[in-house]
């Protein structure tokens, strides 16, 4: 029931975004409908077919089996567009970026202390084939166009994900839950959050942190300002009804790094004008949000201690992986695999003996560790985990750099979300695995591929350029008919 609910609701909103367009229906307005259905795809989260099952129950954020996911029916509109519209001739892919991709595969299939290569293989599978889909997306489609798509189907999201919120937990309708996902789980504390298409209150809180920068993104470069702020408020009150404190963090903490690095960016960073005009403003609001209309969140000491405990637990059990093996890790997806058969080394009584709150190790061996950063460094050791740390630093360090380099507005919508969504990844991730589900990295991972897209920072469409811009293009412009008029003359010999 669960996955046919899913097509209905795909097919309606594919219907409602073609009768939307009407008689202005053109080919790049189906280019974008295209992208819009497949960005309010990656919403569902049992939206996949498995293809070759995998033994035993599913065990971490991939599970076992090899999949078919939602850009994989994309990869074949786009394939017959190269070999159609571009005569296959694009761009060609970086070679460095491959030598990477290949690199971590077989560091991560071959390491030798990998008790799990079945599952480390659907993982790798899922990078590989989703890094080639992202080369094929931006060789056939325009900036231009994969803003306006995104921002159809994201819009779907919010205002799905802002109902099924409506229905649980505000009106208390359980059956909601389990609509988009029969193995959906609500919380078992005593906070109530929203489930939505995610399966997981956590999942559906940090998918729309993501959604939320882009929004705000949409309405700080004055790109459909009242609709992005309208939809970036619904995507706030998302984030509070599925009652993630990490992702609502995660938010806020996005949005003053955004008006410091991209609203203010002609200043310093650390300066005093940055810090007045932004960050002291914004957080005496923050502080008024947290200690009033959303204090709630936080004002259940026990749950929070109950849950600082778990995760420390967690935590100790990353610290007894990462011992053992340090350099190369255990291998991607497979740190719960190891846990499980190792868990005679993880003994929790000599290390929380004096606390007086206990989760159950069964809790500890089935549950993903509950924080990205260590998830890496114990599947991929030092070796793996310091470059994809100096990436992150790499990334946001040059962030000022792409926005200069770049007049157009898109390309900046989509700059903006990507640090938006990295910030969320340093905040988030130090407390939560969510943003390593399939779903989620599907947003993140084509957020940031993109803002690193030198042709999309290189476009330029008249609509948002700025007044120096404009008059340098038409200048150009000029020149270039003068020239060509001058060549068609006819010469007088």
């Amino acid at each position: 029931m669960d996955r046919a609910l899913i097509f209905v609701t795909l097919g309606f909103a594919l219907m409602f975004f073609i009768a939307r367009e009407g008689s202005r229906l053109s080919k790049e307005r189906i280019y974008e409908i295209m992208i819009g259905i497949y960005t309010f795809s990656c919403c569902f989260s049992r939206l996949f077919l498995p293809v070759i099952k995998g033994d035993g129950e599913p065990c971490g954020t991939f599970g076992t089996s090899l999949s078919i996911w939602p850009f994989y029916v994309l990869s074949l509109l786009l394939i017959w567009m190269i070999a159609h519209e571009k005569q296959w001739r694009i761009r060609r892919p970086n070679i460095w970026v491959f030598f990477i991709f290949l690199g971590y595969a077989a560091f991560t299939l071959l390491n030798p202390f990998n008790m799990a290569r079945r599952q480390t293989l659907a993982e790798v599978v899922y990078l590989i084939s989703f890094a080639i889909f992202l080369y094929m997306f931006c060789n056939c489609l325009p900036v231009k166009h994969v803003v306006r798509g995104i921002y159809m189907g994201l819009a779907a999201t919010v205002v799905l994900h802002f109902i099924l919120a409506i229905f649980y937990p505000v009106l208390g309708m359980e059956s909601a839950i389990k609509l988009f996902d029969s193995e959906a789980a609500a919380r078992s504390d005593d906070r109530v959050g929203a489930v939505a298409t995610m399966g997981h209150p956590n999942v559906l809180g940090t998918y729309a942190s993501y959604y939320f920068v882009f929004f705000a993104a949409c309405f700080i470069t004055a790109y459909k300002r009242r609709e992005s702020a309208l939809f970036a408020g619904l995507s706030f009150l998302v984030i509070v009804l599925s009652a993630s404190r990490s992702a609502l963090l995660a938010a806020i903490i996005a949005l003053l790094g955004i008006v410091v690095f991209y609203v203010y960016r002609r200043y310093k960073l650390l300066s005093f004008q940055s810090a007045l005009k932004g960050v002291i403003p914004l957080g005496i609001l923050v502080a008024l949000l947290l200690t009033g209309p959303l204090s709630f969140m936080f004002s259940d000491l026990d749950n929070l201690d109950e849950m600082t405990t778990s995760r420390l637990m967690h935590y100790y059990c990353g610290y007894e992986i990462f011992q053992d093996h340090p350099l190369v890790g255990v291998g991607m997806n497979a740190h719960l695999v190891y846990l499980g058969e190792n868990s005679s080394a993880v003994i929790f009584e000599q290390v929380f003996d004096m606390t007086d709150l206990w989760q159950p190790e069964e809790f500890m061996f089935t549950n993903p560790i509950h924080n990205i950063w260590i998830i890496l460094i114990v599947e991929l050791g030092i070796i793996g985990f310091l470059p994809i740390l100096g990436f992150v630093i790499w990334y946001i360090a040059t962030f000022k750099r792409r926005t200069r380099q770049s007049q157009n507005r898109y390309y900046n919508i989509i700059n903006i979300t990507g640090l938006g969504i990295m910030l969320c990844l340093l905040v988030q991730g130090n407390s939560d695995w969510a943003p390593l589900t399939p779903q989620v990295l599907s947003l993140s991972l084509m957020f940031i591929a993109l803002s690193l897209n030198s042709h999309y920072a290189a476009e330029v469409h008249p609509e948002f350029e700025s007044v120096e811009a404009a008059k340098r293009r038409m200048k150009e412009e000029l020149l270039e008919e003068e020239e060509t008029i001058t060549d068609q003359e006819p010469s007088l010999a």
